[in-house]
């Protein structure tokens, strides 16, 4: 067996030290890679990226009223209190009032005892004026988790509305 020369060996303890600073520096690179569906570094479960984890579409179901409906994936839920609705009437802040419907209580390992929903959940805002012309845009906040153990960071959109 040759014996490695100092040069190389020190090129290669360098080179994995460049490789572990690398991977500090791109924070949560392994939960990322986790909520996309690759498997993890122990063979641990697989999960949903959140598009499709927390799917949702926009609705206007009455004259003034429009409604964000979430389609929760199976094994999957979203914390009441972690929605946030603003709405922009041509980049201008707009008051309105979201409702959601009752949530159910959930004991969660990261925030206690919340409030949470499962399946599918319908927030419904309105419009304060009638006047639909100009853009109006929806900014939306909404954080949820897999019930295997994997807490999504807080996930922010924003939607031009189809007045």
């Amino acid at each position: 067996m040759s014996a490695m020369c100092p040069t190389t060996r020190l090129t290669r303890l360098l080179l994995k030290r460049a490789l572990v600073a690398l991977l500090l520096c791109l924070p949560g690179t392994m939960s990322g890679a986790l909520a996309q569906g690759l498997p993890g570094a122990l063979g641990g479960p697989r999960f949903l990226p959140a598009e499709q984890a927390f799917a949702y579409f926009i609705s206007l179901p009455a004259p003034g009223t429009v409604a964000v409906t979430w389609q929760i994936a199976p094994d999957y839920y979203m914390y009441q209190d972690k929605f946030a609705f603003s709405l922009l009437h041509n980049g201008n802040p707009v008051s309105s009032t979201p409702t959601l419907p009752q949530a159910v209580p959930h004991n969660d390992e990261y925030f206690g005892d919340v409030q949470v929903y499962f399946h599918e959940v319908t927030a419904r805002l309105p419009l304060p004026t009638t006047d639909t012309s100009g853009q109006w845009t929806l900014l939306l906040e909404f954080q949820g988790c897999a019930e295997a153990g994997f807490c999504y960071t807080l996930q922010r959109r924003e939607e031009v509305l189809p007045l």
